[in-house]
């Protein structure tokens, strides 16, 4: 009777054990099971559509033209708003335009959707979105209205892509948006322009479009700001910190880990290597097709060891004025030609400060007092793509260089009565001091 009787307790026990365990388990699975819906995703799409009352001109095959960066803003704008007015809006990331082909106009374009939870948008619903957003259908023509843009709803196009495939894309149209519509020294820096302890040469004076090589150590402050691939420049204006074109770090290129940051050499793939800890952009920057405000600075994951050949350029006091007429310097990596390959040695190009009143007579109410023209306007010599967020480097009659520029836009390159337009520095120096103590 106390066999049977301990044999059925000890069935008990094992079973109340294994019911306790059955519990468990099937807590940990439903735990485990909301932490994978939990986790962030994100996913990308290509998709296109026809614009049948835009009509196509050359013009919008070069990024770098006003007709590109007008059309562009409008369809940003608008996918914009389909998408955020729609059921995906807590979704949906962001849109880039990457080009227009001819025809009636064709856009071409990448969005991207993320969130938490085991869901991630499918391209049946991108596209359902957009069709509903449309108005004025008309099943006869097969046409319809996306604000004052007519589309070809035979043309609608969504797939998705891959993250490689999405970067390429973005990247792509950041550097062909690139300057478009255009002996040891001491390791403490100072933005003083007495005695500074910064802007000053080390190599030997010897692109650009009609640029020359640059030597090691002739501009030590020069940046190379990587994704893979060189795609802005930039200054180092202390051990710690960058600065460079709010353009640059728009739509996926916004995100510090993505970026490398190479100095100390001229050749494009050698140098210095850090990573960037933060990227802040002046909070009165809009858009690449309004360009007041566009700087940026970002501070380095591990700071510098400053050498002859990696130092800071001097930043000028807010009440210091660069001369119309003086002679000043623009560096970069960016292309030889407009739409050309990008060189393998840093680029130098001589340029001359262009007055206000002649820089708004060739762009018109693009201009603000936040920029500043430079150039020659018989053309010859102009920051051009990939040198976007580079110095604009003027001489004083001391020897030392300071910072009077950023490469931000321009229409084309090296075109005659254009200028290269930069970010004033001299307009941006307190809120540059603000975020970085420099």
């Amino acid at each position: 009777m106390k066999t049977t009787r301990c044999i059925v307790t000890t069935i008990l026990i094992i079973c109340g054990l294994a019911a306790i365990i059955a519990v468990v388990v099937a807590i940990l699975a439903i735990f485990l099971t909301k932490a994978a819906n939990s986790s962030p995703w994100k996913v990308y799409y290509k998709g296109n559509f026809r614009i049948l009352n835009v009509p196509y001109n050359d013009n919008l095959a070069t990024s770098s033209s006003m007709e590109f960066f007008v059309l562009a803003n409008k369809t940003h704008a608008q996918l914009r708003s389909v998408y955020s007015k729609s059921s995906l809006s807590n979704q949906f990331g962001l849109a880039q335009v990457i080009e227009f082909s001819s025809g009636s106009v064709k856009v071409v374009f990448v969005l991207q959707f993320r969130g938490n939870g085991s869901t991630p948008t499918v391209v049946g619903a991108i596209k359902e979105a957009f069709q509903q957003s449309l108005t004025q259908l008309n099943t006869f023509d097969q046409s319809g209205y996306l604000d004052d843009f007519i589309i070809d709803l035979t043309s609608i196009q969504f797939t998705e892509i891959s993250k490689a495939e999405a970067d390429a894309l973005f990247i792509k149209a950041m550097q062909n948006l690139n300057a478009t519509i255009t002996t040891e020294i001491p390791t403490t820096f100072t933005s003083k322009e007495e005695s500074p302890t910064c802007g000053s040469q080390f190599g030997l004076t010897s692109k650009i479009v009609g640029g020359t090589n640059s030597e090691d150590g002739e501009w030590p402050w020069q940046v190379s700001l990587q994704v893979g691939s060189h795609v802005c420049g930039a200054s180092i204006i202390s051990d710690s910190w960058l600065i460079s074109a709010a353009h640059c770090f728009q739509m996926q290129l916004s995100i510090p880990s993505e970026w490398q940051a190479y100095m100390g050499s001229v050749e494009l793939r050698r140098g210095t290597r850090r990573d960037i800890k933060r990227i802040i952009i002046h909070p009165s920057y809009r858009t690449i097709n309004d360009n007041n405000y566009d700087v940026a600075v970002l501070e380095l994951l591990n700071p510098l060891n400053f050498s002859k050949f990696i130092q800071p350029i001097c930043l000028p006091s807010s009440s210091k004025i660069f001369p119309d007429g003086q002679h000043c310097t623009v560096t970069g990596w960016g292309a030889l030609a407009f739409g050309g390959q990008l060189p393998d040695i840093l680029q130098r190009g001589n340029v001359v400060i262009i007055s206000e009143q002649t820089c708004k007579h060739a762009y018109k109410n693009l201009i603000t007092p936040i920029m500043l023209c430079a150039g020659i306007l018989t053309g010859e010599v102009d920051s051009c793509q990939g040198d976007s967020g580079g110095p604009l480097a003027c001489k004083q009659s001391d020897g030392f260089w300071f910072l009077a520029g950023i490469v931000s836009f321009g229409k084309g390159c090296a075109n005659p009565g254009f200028p290269g337009v930069y970010t004033r520095v001299t307009a941006i120096r307190e809120w540059v001091h603000e975020q970085t103590g420099v």
